[in-house]
C-alpha cells in the first residue's frame, strides 16, 4: 500500500495563509463590485420616499424640549391637520458631501452644554440617516378635516392646468436667515432664477389656491397701492384664467431671491463669529455645491403624515384655466 504524502507543517502554514489571502482578495473584489452596483443604480422614485415620510409623535402638546428646543410655529389645534407645500429632494452621495462639509465647519462651533448656540445639521437623523431637503411652496398651514381633501383635489387641479414643465435649479448663494417669529435662523442655499421663472410660477399657482381657502400666502409682499389692494381682496375668490401666459401669471409678483433650501438651524442670532465662519465655509467649500443640479418634477403636499405627489405636466393643455374651470 502506497504511503500518503503528508504536508509538513510549514507546508500547511503556506497553505492557510495563502486560502487565507485569497478568500479577503476575492471578498474584498465583491465588496467593490456591490460598490460599483450601488453607485450605478438608479434613484428611488420619488413616490417610494413619500410611503416613509411620517414620524412618530412623541407628545399631544408643544414641548420644545423633545425637540432641540424649537417651538411649533403654528400651535396644535384638535381637528387642524398641518399641512405643507414644498419641492422636495434627497441629494446623491457626492452631493450630500459636498453640503456636510459645509455644515461641519459651523455644527461643531461651541461646546456642547451652549445649547442656544448650538448649530443643527438637516442633512441626518439623530440616528446620521440621510433627510430630504425642501424649498418651501407655503406656510405652515392647518386644514379640518372638511377642508383637507378638497384642498389636494384643488391643489392638483392648479398644477396640471399650470404651463409649469419640470424645470432644474441650482445654487447662487449661502446665507442665514430666520423665520417670520425670529425664533429660529436657518443656513440657506439660496436658488438662481430657473428658465421660464418656474419658481414664482409655482408660488403664484400655490399662494392662489392657498388663500382661496382661507389660509395666508407665502412671501407675498404687501400691497402698496389702491389697485394693489383691490387685487389682493379679490384674489381668494375661485376665478377661470385664459391659458394666455400674460394673462395667466398677471398679478404674479417676483420674489425669486425669497426661494431657499435650509440645510442647517440655530436657535439664535447668527453671532459674527459664525458669520465669519459662513463667510470661510462659502469660500472654500461652496464651489462643488454651485454645480449641483436639482430637477424639479413634482411638488408634494403633506397634510399631516400622509404626503401627495403632483407631477408637473410634462406638455401644456392650453384649453383649460389655472384651475381647471
Amino acid at each position: 500500500m502506497a504511503l500518503v504524502d503528508y504536508a509538513s507543517s510549514d507546508e500547511e502554514d503556506e497553505i492557510v495563509e495563502s486560502t487565507s489571502t485569497s478568500n479577503a482578495n476575492a471578498a474584498q473584489s465583491l465588496k467593490r463590485k456591490r460598490e460599483e452596483s450601488a453607485s450605478d443604480l438608479p434613484p428611488l422614485p420619488s413616490k417610494f420616499h413619500d410611503l416613509y415620510a411620517s414620524t412618530t409623535r412623541v407628545s399631544t402638546r408643544d414641548d420644545p424640549s423633545l425637540h432641540g428646543g424649537r417651538k411649533r410655529v403654528m400651535p396644535h389645534v384638535e381637528g387642524n391637520w398641518p399641512t405643507h407645500l414644498y419641492i422636495e429632494w434627497y441629494p446623491s452621495t457626492t452631493e450630500y458631501s459636498s453640503l456636510d462639509a459645509l455644515v461641519s465647519l459651523l455644527k461643531d462651533t461651541w461646546p456642547p452644554e451652549a445649547t442656544d448656540l448650538k448649530v443643527n445639521s438637516f442633512l441626518t437623523s439623530d440616528l446620521g440617516a440621510p433627510l430630504p431637503l425642501h424649498i418651501s411652496l407655503s406656510r405652515s398651514l392647518g386644514f379640518s378635516t372638511e377642508q383637507k381633501d378638497e384642498f389636494v383635489s384643488a391643489m392638483e387641479r392648479a398644477i396640471q392646468s399650470s404651463t409649469v414643465r419640470p424645470f432644474v435649479v441650482s445654487f447662487a448663494d449661502l446665507d442665514w436667515v430666520s423665520n417670520f417669529e425670529n425664533t429660529r435662523w436657518f443656513l440657506v442655499l439660496k436658488v438662481l432664477k430657473p428658465d421660464l421663472n418656474a419658481l414664482n410660477k409655482l408660488l403664484h399657482i400655490s399662494n392662489s389656491v392657498v388663500q382661496e381657502h382661507g389660509q395666508p400666502p407665502l412671501y407675498s409682499k404687501p400691497a402698496t397701492t389702491k389697485s394693489d389692494v383691490k387685487a389682493r381682496n379679490h384674489s381668494g375668490k375661485r376665478r377661470s384664467i385664459n391659458h394666455n401666459s400674460a394673462l395667466l401669471y398677471k398679478d404674479m409678483q417676483d420674489l425669486s431671491s425669497a426661494f431657499h433650501i435650509s440645510i442647517a438651524w440655530t436657535l439664535t442670532d447668527p453671532s459674527q463669529e459664525l458669520l465669519d465662519l459662513t463667510k470661510s465655509a462659502k469660500l472654500n467649500h461652496f464651489d462643488p455645491v454651485k454645480q449641483i443640479q436639482v430637477v424639479v418634477e413634482d411638488i408634494k403636499v403633506k397634510i399631516g403624515n400622509v404626503v401627495t405627489s403632483l407631477p408637473l405636466p410634462k406638455s401644456v393643455n392650453l384649453g383649460k384655466s389655472l384651475f381647471g374651470a
